[in-house]
């Protein structure tokens, strides 16, 4: 009796060992996801800026709260709760994100530290391309939090990565939507004659 006692203690903590994870056992991802928006940089990267427009023309990632960053600096805080595909989305609910963004190049480059269900980096990068539209460059490089969803990540992967493409493939329609029949619509501010 003692033996299976001990047996199962030895499983116990050999259980929580694989959900608590070393660092053989934490599950990354390192996704890439490129958009090709068909309106001018200037345009694209002003919209993607404000995240008071995001929920417009991203659903799937609900700003919660905006804390901006210091005074004249780009960049600030976005807490979102992220919607999951409907392939998940039974399985998992939404999760909590939040991305602080301190690194910053108009126009070229933003690079965020994102904590809470997901932790990590993403970096987003924007080209100008030849025929007047925008390319944009996601780089996520993260890892689930949650220890039990991080040891799932080792079965379900094409899961995740489903949902992951799902909601990427939503922004660039919804961005490509948006900057057509929104920004485009829009008649610039009016300029006075005198200047």
């Amino acid at each position: 009796m003692d033996g299976v006692v001990t047996a199962g203690f030895t499983l116990a903590g050999f259980a929580a060992g694989l959900l608590v994870g070393g660092s053989r056992l934490v599950r990354v991802y390192d996704w890439e996801t490129e958009w090709n928006i068909d309106v001018p940089l200037v345009e694209v990267y002003r919209v993607m800026t404000t995240p008071q427009e995001q929920e417009r023309w991203w659903p799937s990632m609900q700003v919660q709260r905006v804390v901006a960053g210091p005074e004249g600096q780009p960049g600030g805080t976005i807490v979102y709760r992220v919607k999951q595909a409907a392939s998940v989305a039974r399985l998992a609910p939404p999760f909590t994100i939040t991305s602080m963004t301190n690194d910053v190049e108009p126009e070229r480059r933003t690079r965020s530290v994102v904590t809470g269900d997901l932790i990590g980096v993403l970096e987003t990068l924007f080209y100008a391309r030849p025929d007047g539209g925008t390319r944009i460059r996601y780089h996520w490089y993260v890892r689930v939090r949650n220890p039990l969803l991080n040891v799932a990540g080792f079965f379900l992967e094409g899961m995740f990565r489903a949902s992951h493409d799902h909601v990427m493939r939503e922004g660039e329609a919804g961005l490509q939507h948006y900057m057509r029949t929104v920004v485009a619509a829009t008649p610039p501010a009016n300029i006075s004659a005198g200047g």
